[in-house]
């Protein structure tokens, strides 16, 4: 057994504590987590660390079969230009593939996080999965909006969902984004959902042009499905957002995991929760300012008390795979948002909406949540600084 103190511990789902003591069992189980009052209690036995001490990270979104696109693509004007030049670059993969999916896995293990809600097009990073000592949901994400690949599509996404049953890899089949299915792919995906009962995601509100597609088809977006030989009649002009006009396809009672967010407005907010009351809002920051120079309005979003979690995104799209980087962008884009909370969006609340948060997310009693110590903290102002770093303890 290790006995754990720091200058704060915050075990998420309490207050923090200062100079608090975890007892860790040794194979990571939280046996105890005792309140010294704010009074050090130095004890040979005990591990001490200046710094505060957070449960393991959780990265809601990321693509880590994409991992070798890192520094392929310039930086976007918008997202219409990112995925033409993701489409265009893609395709040549390297032969090393397999090893530079098991270096972003091994640098995100580094990297405090512990549990991963990973988009897959493919089977490339399944055996990294396999052998990871992260926690992997795999969403198999599948798209075409023309009507005519519909079940191809489909029945692809069925083969890797059933390759990865077979490995024991937890996994689901879910729809890219509202503007790349067709209706009819959509059904299909909605009625595998129904069916098993796995959690939901799909990429929400990234760019402007989105909306502008279901509002008066037109926009970026459209012109770029249209130019690479997609027929988009199959999308129907509904007047509403991209979210709004697909909502119907969700789930009625699983986790719904929407990602991104940037152009969510109040209206979308009302319709999603009045038709489910397990989304969670996947923000994240990093990716978004370097495709779109844009983040997601985050006030709008505490005003409406929304489950918020966070993820790192690609390497397609982001110069690290790290979850303190996410944090580290939003404190210091909206540094009145306490650092509490922010810890809770990167820990808890990604494990619940993975569906694991009784064993990860926070520090209680009979859970294994890794145990992460971040330094160079203001304490004065309880805020992160530009040093301020992880280190995995356990």
């Amino acid at each position: 057994m290790r006995k754990i103190s720091a200058s704060y511990i915050f075990p998420v789902s309490s207050k923090p504590l200062k100079y608090g003591i975890l007892a860790v069992s040794d194979e990571g189980e939280i046996i105890d987590i005792i309140d010294t009052g704010g009074e050090l209690k130095e004890s040979a036995s005990m591990e001490y660390y200046n710094g505060i001490l957070v449960p393991g990270f959780v990265n809601a979104h990321c693509h880590l079969e994409l991992s070798y696109m890192k520094g392929l693509i310039d930086k976007a004007n918008g997202l219409p230009d990112f995925l033409m030049q993701l489409s265009q670059k893609r395709r040549a993969l390297p032969e090393n593939l397999n090893e530079i999916i098991r270096s972003a896995d091994n640098e995100m293990y580094a990297e405090g996080i512990v549990a991963v809600g990973d988009i897959s097009n493919d089977d490339f990073s399944f055996h990294v999965k396999e052998k990871s000592k992260l926690y992997y949901h795999t969403f198999i994400e599948v798209y075409w909006p023309s009507p005519d690949r519909s079940k191809e599509v489909y029945y692809k996404g069925e083969k890797l969902f059933n390759q990865l049953n077979e490995m024991n890899l937890p996994a689901s089949i879910v729809p890219h984004t509202p503007y790349s299915v067709s209706p009819e792919l959509f059904e299909l995906v909605h009625q595998h959902a129904n069916k098993f009962k796995r959690i939901f995601s799909i990429h929400n509100q990234e760019t402007k042009s989105e909306n502008e597609l279901f509002k008066t088809h037109s926009g970026a977006i459209c012109e770029l499905f249209e130019k690479i030989g997609a027929d988009m009649n199959s999308i129907k002009v509904t007047g509403k957002s991209s979210l709004q006009s697909v909502l119907s396809y969700f789930p009625s009672f699983q986790n719904i995991l929407l990602i991104h967010n940037i152009y969510t407005e109040q209206s979308d907010i009302d319709i999603a929760k009045s038709q489910s009351e397990k989304l969670f809002w996947i923000l994240c920051p990093n990716s978004n300012l370097i495709i779109e120079n844009r983040l997601p309005d985050v006030e709008l979003f505490i005003r409406n008390s929304l489950n918020i979690a966070l993820g790192t995104d690609s390497y397609s799209s982001n110069t690290e795979l790290s979850i303190l980087g996410e944090i580290k962008t939003l404190a210091y884009n909206y540094p009145y948002l306490p650092l509490e909370l922010l810890i809770k969006w990167g820990t808890l609340n990604g494990a619940k909406a993975l569906e694991i948060d009784n064993k990860f997310g926070s520090f209680e009693i009979g859970k294994n949540p890794g145990i992460n110590l971040i330094t160079a903290i203001d304490f004065v102002n309880m805020k992160l600084t530009k040093e301020s770093r992880v280190k995995k303890l356990i």
